[in-house]
């Protein structure tokens, strides 16, 4: 495997573990109200939903010419990389943690409170769609990488370990979910996405690499640089004020 495909499936990997730990978290707040079956099934449906779309369309792109998947590939993960490296980076450096993992109801709106056994339509609806809104995003992020990289087992093998470990996290780590880095561990996905974006669109803009596939390295040392810098630099600027 080479270099880059190893960094196409550590990039699925990685934004993929985000998006399914977010669902996890919802889905776990909302079992713990007492909606288990909701929170199973509207995850299951979300995602499963979401997968076979993707799994019906994504292949259809691969007639598209590599310069413009690059291209478009490019633009996607830079700005997924980019908002979240930009979000953990403001987190890290005023020592805040994302809301999916401090509150992950709020703003949901999800019945909270059991006082009926009854199956609650609202919250499969509902849970659904936040299953199907994040798995989205993966899916976005695992077809833009198979298709600019023709990696399509390594981004898929990634996504598929992410989410098999997703859930032996939330087995191990059963009621302990908050102790997990979350800022930590979406600034490094989203500075893997930020280097993939960035290589696969000097790609399509026809820039020659110096070191081929290799320069992915120094950029994602650069971006790593970049993000220490920054958040020193806030905190500093926290302090001073």
């Amino acid at each position: 495997m080479s270099s880059l495909n190893s960094g196409s499936c550590f990039g699925a990997f990685l934004g993929s573990g985000i998006e399914f730990l977010e669902i996890v978290a919802i889905a776990y707040a909302l079992a713990a109200s007492g909606y288990r079956r909701e929170a199973l099934l509207g995850s299951a449906a979300g995602i499963l939903g979401i997968t076979l779309v993707g799994a019906l369309l994504g292949p259809e792109l691969i007639f598209v010419p590599l310069r413009y998947l690059r291209l478009g590939a490019g633009v996607v993960l830079v700005f997924f990389g980019w908002k979240w490296t930009k979000k953990s980076i403001l987190r890290q450096a005023g020592g805040k943690r994302a809301g999916w993992i401090q509150n992950p109801l709020r703003g949901r709106n999800l019945e909270t409170e059991n006082t009926t056994s009854r199956f609650s339509y609202i919250n499969f609806a509902v849970m659904t769609k936040c299953a199907a809104l994040e798995t989205l995003e993966v899916a976005l992020i695992v077809i833009t990488i198979g298709l600019s990289s023709r990696a399509w087992f390594e981004a898929l093998s990634g996504a598929t370990l992410a989410l098999a470990l997703t859930v032996l996290l939330v087995v191990v780590l059963h009621g302990r979910l908050q102790s997990l880095p979350d800022v930590f561990m979406k600034l490094g996905a989203g500075l893997m996405l930020l280097t993939l974006g960035a290589y696969w669109l000097g790609e399509g803009l026809w820039i020659k690499w110096p070191m081929g596939e290799f320069s992915a390295l120094p950029l994602f040392g650069l971006f790593v640089l970049s993000s220490w810098i920054a958040i020193r630099i806030l905190r500093r600027c926290a302090l001073k004020l």
